[in-house]
């Protein structure tokens, strides 16, 4: 399971660090293409995202800004954002810290502090993903954004008939080969010096894929590692007459997405392990990128390539790839496990698989005891849903950020329940079909007008591994064994307490078994 699939089944509300959920289709003129929005700042408009060919490279949009400052990358991976998170206690800051220098930003966050309630989720969401605040948030935003190319995003027709055309593409100067501990494909963003390349060569399949590893790199900081991962384009060309139909016939389901997401050939997820001289390396860094054949590409018909792609074709020359095959390239980072650069004589690496979320049943439910039978459409096992609480509850606004001017969805439902057979917890989670309502301004002659009424005030907050409320189940007929481990889940938020909810179901498939692939001798 990736980082982002655990902190989406967190039973977590976010919205006071303004990554309030929602729609993930953002909607604005300044969405670069292929965006999928992974967080509300519940004003403005302004919102983070994910950006397709883009990894999980997190980026700021905010319509409200001037030309040529709608769209900001923040952070390298959805880890690193999390982590700025936790240092900056929302999203606020790091949504502006382009526009600032050292000394404004310090300011900010010296004069707006995390409140109480913001810092009670700031310790959940550290503690359920089990993540430390980023060491120094301003100089590493200011190093993505500087060594980021922002000609590389690409926007609909609407943003540039509003903003005029980027300027004609030529090829940029190629430069000399070198692969650095701190860089991606054609950047570098640290300090260090370029790494020493050790011939691999070693092709292989794994998870239906052909999987290249040209060369290792010998850098001063860790060893770093290109993996090139062959797409057959004939696979990709079928996906994309597929999934034709999305770009405007309906608007596409939760499920849907999650279909589209599992069938794409050029999402690869996997965890890789790196061994050296026989001692385990250390966490992992990276960036990745993608490449496909023109021709299987429409609106790139003209020729025209960008920076991206710029690179994965200096990449593809340097390697020997053929560029009429489809690509995912991925070069990760490790750090060094002693202190010293070590004389590297063997390298072993172990790549481990990800479980795929599947669809299952949607199904609505009135109260305690009501029971439901889901199949689960990994296994075909029927599996029965028990629901031990389920109550309607109001969240606590007042500490978000404009509470006196904008109204913000509070009411939601609340769900306690079993499942049996039971299944670990990581294998299936319940979420809201409904995405929730937007905040919305509050009436002129609303603002400052408090009646001295006090709305019942509900903090909501749960972890990864269960509700944390303790539940007593009587007359359950479990007195005599051990009770079937308590889930949780909460629909989205909304003005009014919503009369119903339709919940859907999410299984997750088995990750493949891993390989182990001797890189050196």
């Amino acid at each position: 399971m990736t980082l982002y699939e655990k902190y989406c089944g967190l039973d977590i509300d976010l919205s006071r660090l303004g990554l309030e959920r929602g729609d993930t289709e953002g909607g604005y003129f300044c969405d670069p293409l292929g965006a999928k929005v992974i967080g509300w700042a519940g004003v403005d408009g302004i919102h983070c995202c994910f950006v397709e060919g883009f990894g999980d490279m997190v980026f700021s949009v905010s319509p409200m800004n001037s030309r040529g400052h709608y769209v900001h990358p923040l952070a390298r991976s959805f880890e690193d954002f999390l982590r700025l998170v936790l240092a900056c206690g929302g999203v606020d800051a790091i949504e502006q810290a382009w526009m600032w220098n050292r000394g404004e930003f310090d300011a900010f966050l010296e004069t707006y502090p995390p409140t109480e309630g913001q810092r009670a989720v700031l310790d959940a969401l550290a503690q359920a993903l089990s993540l430390t605040p980023m060491d120094d948030p301003y100089g590493y935003i200011k190093e993505v954004q500087a060594s980021f190319d922002y000609g590389a995003l690409k926007f609909s027709d609407e943003y540039y008939d509003l903003v005029g055309e980027p300027e004609p593409d030529t090829p940029p100067e190629k430069p000399e080969w070198a692969v650095y501990y701190e860089g991606g494909f054609g950047r570098h963003w640290g300090h260090d010096r370029p790494g020493q390349e050790i011939p691999v060569n070693k092709t292989f399949s794994w998870a239906g894929k052909v999987w290249h590893i040209p060369a290792a790199y010998v850098c001063g900081k860790g060893l770093v590692l290109d993996l090139c991962v062959e797409i057959d384009p004939g696979e990709l060309w079928a996906f994309q007459e597929k999934w034709a139909w999305t770009e405007g016939d309906r608007p596409l389901t939760p499920e849907d997405e999650e279909r589209r997401d599992a069938e794409n050939p050029m999402n690869v997820d996997y965890r890789p392990k790196v061994t050296v001289n026989g001692r385990a390396l250390g966490g992992r860094s990276g960036c990745g990128s993608g490449w496909a054949p023109m021709y299987l590409r429409p609106e790139d018909c003209c020729g025209a390539y960008n920076q991206q792609d710029w690179e994965c074709l200096w990449l593809m020359e340097h390697y020997g790839l053929d560029p009429e095959k489809a690509w995912m390239f991925w070069r990760d980072s490790f750090p060094w496990a002693t202190k010293a650069k070590p004389a590297v004589k063997t390298i072993t690496l172990s790549l481990e698989g990800e479980p795929a979320a599947v669809p299952g049943p949607r199904f609505t439910v009135s109260g305690p005891g009501d029971r439901v039978e889901l199949a689960n459409p990994v296994t075909g096992q029927i599996h029965t849903l028990r629901v031990v609480a389920y109550e309607a509850q109001e969240v606590d606004m007042s500490d978000l950020p404009d509470s006196e001017g904008w109204d913000y969805p509070a009411h939601c439902t609340a769900m306690t329940y079993t499942v049996e057979p039971e299944l670990p917890r990581e294998a299936l989670s319940v979420q809201d079909v409904e995405h929730g309502d937007r905040p919305r301004p509050k009436p002129l002659d609303a603002i400052g007008g408090a009646d001295g009424s006090t709305a019942c005030s509900i903090g909501i907050i749960g972890g990864s591994d269960g509700p944390t409320s303790i539940l007593v189940a009587c007359g359950t007929g479990w007195l005599d064994s051990d009770p079937p481990q308590l889930r949780s889940a909460c629909s989205a938020l909304r003005f009014a307490p919503p009369e119903s909810v339709q919940w859907r179901t999410i299984f997750r498939e088995p990750a493949p078994d891993g390989t182990v692939v001797e890189l050196l001798p």
